[in-house]
This record gives structure tokens, sequence and C-alpha cells, in this order.
């Protein structure tokens, strides 16, 4: 499959394969169902996963789909996230799929996060964001990640797919230096 083939996802799935290591620490900040963690919990069979979600429906979901003993499922904000560096956090923002859709990631949480997480990535490591700006928190969230994504040193290369209006986007930020 050609990249100007791939959706968001797949593009996002290809990053991760290309950059992670077996034994790789990563996040999963916003679990969700756990299609995200379970494919982080696949590339680093050596090394773990913290997937984190404010919705305890969300990790019991994510815990039935997810056969592997190497992730810890964490109850809580994305902007709380486990201490140590890691060489991928992974956001997929929006609402829980088939969930209450008035419940979504908020812009302030959002970019807190996103400053923390910017602390924790190793050297090499990435940041990987989608967005959905189909939906009003959505379109306001992605265009402050835009913003924060700009306001980067040059210590950072960003690459930004977007692939038509009001479609899933995807940030993908790789740490080159301190």
């Amino acid at each position: 499959m050609q990249a100007c083939e791939m959706n968001h996802l797949q593009q996002a799935h290809f990053y991760w394969k290309n950059l992670l290591k077996p034994s790789d620490q990563v996040i999963d900040a916003t679990c969700g169902n756990g299609k995200d963690a379970l494919k982080l919990a696949e590339l680093v069979p050596q090394g773990h996963v913290y997937a984190i979600d404010i919705q305890e429906i969300a990790l019991q979901k994510a815990k039935e789909l997810i056969p592997y003993s190497n992730i810890s499922y964490l109850l809580q904000s994305h902007t709380e996230l486990p201490a140590g560096e890691f060489k991928l956090i992974v956001y997929n923002l929006g609402y829980l799929p088939a969930g209450n859709k008035n419940l979504t990631t908020m812009t302030s949480t959002t970019l807190e996060s996103l400053e923390k997480a910017a602390e924790v990535i190793a050297i090499g490591g990435a940041l990987s964001i989608t967005c959905y700006p189909g939906h009003p928190e959505g379109a306001l969230e992605e265009e402050a990640v835009r913003g924060w994504v700009q306001g980067l040193s040059k210590n950072w290369l960003i690459t930004h797919h977007v692939w038509r209006e009001k479609s899933p986007s995807l940030f993908f930020i790789i740490k080159l230096k301190n």
C-alpha cells in the first residue's frame, strides 16, 4: 500500500511500526476502545504500554480486546502521564466510539498533556496525534494542536497529514534533540 492510499490510522500505524523496537516503553494517552493500545502492545512485545482513559468503560473494553500482559490500564486524565522516558505517545482525540459524544477530549487538557509529553519523549521518539475536526470541540482542538506544534523549537521534525476538510488529520512529531 502506498502512502497516498492510507487512511489516518493506517498512516499512524505505519509510522509506529517504523519507529518502535520490541522493548520500547509507550503510552496510549487516550485509550478509548483499545485498538491503538492493542497495536502498540503487538509492536512492543518485550516493552510496555500504558493505556490511559478517564472512562472506566473505555478501559474495560480495551481489557476485553487486548490479550497481552505487557500493558497497564490507568483510569486517569491524559494530563497525568506516568513517570519515565517513552519512545512514543499516542493521542487519538475526540470521543469514545459508540460512547457519549458529548464527552470529548478538551483543548485545554490536551494542550497540557502535550506539554508534559514533550518532556518525557526520548530523543528519537515521537508524538502521534490524530485529530477529528468534524465536531465543534474537535475543530477547536485541531486548531489548538496546530498552533502548539508551530510553537515547537527546531528540535522537532513535524509532519501533518490532512486528507480532506473536516476529516481526521494526523500530526507525527519526532524529537530530534532536547
